[in-house]
C-alpha cells in the first residue's frame, strides 16, 4: 500500500492536468488564457472553444478530481486520508506546476472529489448553487455559496447521526481539509466577489456586451 504522501502526491498530479488549456489548443484555437477571463475553467473554454467543448472540459475537470480519490476508497483508504486527497485534487487544479502554478478556481474538480467521497454530500450545495443561479443568474456566486455548504453536512452527519459509543460533537480535525478547500475555492473567486459588489459581474443569461468579465 502506498504512503499516504504518495496518495496524496498522485491526487495533486491527476488534478494539476489542465484539460482545458490542452483541448483548446488541440482544436486549434490558441492559449485559453489570452481570451475572456483568461481562465482555464470550463465556462472561458466554452466561451473561446465552443459550448462541446466546455462540456468536455467540465466532464473532465470533475473526473480528476473523481478518479484518484475514488481508487483510494475503493483500496479501503479512511476518510481522514480521502479528505486529504480531496484537498490535495483541487489544489492541484488550482495551482497547476504545469502553468507556473496558475490554474483554474476549483469548482469542478472539488465538485469530482466530493462524488468521490460520498455524492449525498453534494445534496446541499447543489441545491444552495442551483437556488443562488435561479435568483439571481450568477454562476460565480453560486459557486461561492456552494463552496460555502461543503463541510456544512459533515458538521451535522456528526453531531445528529454519531456512531455508536462517539461523542455528540464532531472533532474538528477531519473537517479540515474541507474547510481549506472551501476557503480556497472562494479566494479564487475573489475577483468575481469585487465585480459582485459593483454590480458589473457577468450573468449566466440576459449578460449585456457590457460585462467583459465572466464566471471561469
Amino acid at each position: 500500500m502506498p504512503s499516504p504522501v504518495l496518495w496524496c502526491l498522485a491526487a495533486f498530479v491527476c488534478g494539476s492536468i489542465p484539460f482545458g488549456l490542452l483541448l483548446v489548443k488541440l482544436a486549434g484555437k490558441g492559449d485559453v488564457r489570452a481570451h475572456g477571463s483568461g481562465n482555464i475553467g470550463a465556462t472561458n473554454v466554452s466561451r473561446v472553444g465552443g459550448k462541446a467543448l466546455g462540456v468536455v472540459t467540465l466532464l473532465l475537470d470533475i473526473f480528476k478530481g473523481f478518479l484518484p480519490v475514488f481508487l483510494a476508497k475503493k483500496a479501503g483508504l479512511g476518510a481522514d486520508l480521502l479528505a486529504l486527497m480531496a484537498l490535495a485534487a483541487v489544489l492541484g487544479h488550482v495551482f497547476t506546476p504545469w502553468l507556473k502554478f496558475q490554474g483554474g478556481k476549483g469548482v469542478a474538480t472539488a465538485l469530482g472529489v466530493i462524488l468521490a467521497v460520498d455524492a449525498q454530500l453534494m445534496i446541499l450545495p447543489m441545491v444552495v448553487f442551483i437556488l443562488a443561479l435561479w435568483l439571481t443568474r450568477h454562476v460565480s456566486l453560486g459557486s461561492i455559496l456552494a463552496a460555502a455548504m461543503v463541510p456544512v453536512p459533515m458538521f451535522i452527519v456528526g453531531s445528529l447521526f454519531p456512531s455508536p459509543g462517539a461523542p455528540w460533537w464532531k472533532p474538528i480535525e477531519p473537517i479540515l481539509p474541507w474547510l481549506a478547500l472551501a476557503v480556497l475555492v472562494i479566494w479564487k473567486h475573489r475577483e468575481n466577489i469585487a465585480r459582485l459588489q459593483a454590480g458589473t459581474e457577468s450573468k449566466l443569461w440576459g449578460a449585456t456586451k457590457e460585462d467583459a468579465h465572466v464566471q471561469g
